[in-house]
């Protein structure tokens, strides 16, 4: 396995994108993506040396080799109770979304597994536990990839579309995720729409979006009307500003913070206003089938 160079580029489409549409017309493709991490995070209950501080809202001291029962019960809370709200929710609505599953949260809970499954949402790859990859050797980081996509295949029965890294690639992920059989990436925040890689492999990328994702309850949007105003707005600028061509929305959402009795509302809220929009609720594989169809050729 060779790593690529990967070049930037600060071009991408330009000021004229691929003027196409998304299935039934739509000019905007929303994809919600469901994270599954809740009792995968590091945790000195699982073997770590120190508790997982980040992505929540509590903040202790971290004490080395000493469990902090507080947080732990927190992020507990994604996997007892938040996933169960968030599901009903996207039932109501008839929205499918695409999990980015951690296969150790999906062995402490199989029935989340089941769940997803039966309601049809996509089953993402998001690692063998919620941990970071950047640092890692390749070697090291294709073999957790491939250990992380069994698990998860054998859980659910289904084979993992694709894979995403806590905090971003190495310069040897998308090597290893074409020999892992993935079909696409979404480890970038640079576009509204698909396109291909800079660096020449055969993946086409989606993009993620960092500001519209439940995370920033914690801190820029403290209720669940701040936060739906601000997913409403950024679907009704991509849906009139005036330039040719579709957007893919992205919406990240975390069960331990969107599923939340006071949170909830802004899923429930945004998802009412996307039906009224006419906009595509699609999966991330949906949205690449639809892409590289529309600009076959191209």
């Amino acid at each position: 396995m060779t790593a690529f160079p990967l070049p930037r580029d600060l071009r991408g489409y330009g000021e004229h994108p691929p003027d196409v549409r998304w299935p039934g017309g739509a000019r905007i493709a929303v994809s919600l993506v469901v994270n599954i991490e809740d009792g995968a995070e590091r945790s000195v209950a699982r073997g770590d040396v120190a508790d997982d501080l980040g992505a929540h809202w509590l903040r202790h001291r971290a004490f080395p080799g000493q469990r902090d029962l507080d947080l732990e019960s927190a992020f507990e809370y994604g996997a007892r109770s938040g996933i169960w709200r968030v599901l009903r929710t996207l039932r109501r609505h008839g929205a499918r979304a695409t999990a980015f599953c951690c296969a150790s949260a999906l062995q402490a809970n199989p029935s989340i597994a089941h769940a997803l499954v039966r309601d049809r949402h996509e089953i993402a790859d998001h690692g063998l536990d919620w941990d970071t990859h950047s640092a890692l050797a390749p070697e090291v980081e294709a073999d957790l990839m491939q250990r992380s996509r069994r698990i998860i295949e054998e859980i659910t029965g289904v084979r993992p579309t694709t894979w995403y890294s806590r905090d971003g690639l190495t310069l040897h992920s998308r090597d290893a995720m074409i020999d892992e059989g993935f079909r696409y990436d979404s480890n970038s925040f640079d576009d509204d729409l698909p396109h291909d890689g800079a660096d020449g492999l055969p993946l086409l990328v989606i993009p993620y979006a960092g500001d519209t994702n439940d995370s920033a309850l914690l801190s820029q949007y403290p209720t669940a009307a701040s936060f739906s105003s601000f997913l409403c707005s950024a679907l009704e600028m991509l849906g009139s500003e005036a330039r040719p061509g579709p957007a893919v929305l992205s919406v990240g959402l975390h069960p331990r913070i969107i599923g939340r009795p006071a949170y909830i509302a802004a899923l429930d809220t945004f998802l009412t206003r996307v039906a009224e929009s006419g906009a595509w609720i699609a999966t991330r594989q949906e949205i690449a089938d639809a892409w590289l169809s529309e600009t076959a050729g191209g």
